[in-house]
């Protein structure tokens, strides 16, 4: 499990993680286990469209907006890293 950076709202994240989960199970059609640690598109097979709806979901799921311009893919490539950058940058409508 990737360790939360601090400052992190820490409830928010655990609500990012479940969303995340959640809709990439629906997404992905996986009925696996899926854990933070996790790679996307290595371990799970996220295409970069289906990582757009991901998104798009997440932010309704959560009521938060997030900005995409301040990603890094190499810092958002886990469940867990992108649910801590959504729990860090993720915006309430």
């Amino acid at each position: 499990m990737a360790a939360p950076e601090a400052g992190i709202d820490v409830a928010l994240r655990a609500r990012a993680v479940d969303a995340i989960t959640t809709q990439l199970h629906r997404l992905l059609k996986r009925d696996g286990p899926i854990t933070e640690d996790m790679l996307m598109a290595e371990h799970l097979g996220l295409s970069s469209s289906l990582g757009l709806e991901l998104l798009l979901e997440v932010e309704e799921v959560l009521g938060v907006q997030i900005d995409v311009e301040t990603m890094d893919p190499e810092r958002t490539r886990t469940v867990g890293e992108l649910a801590t950058f959504v729990a860090g940058h993720g915006r309430p409508w």
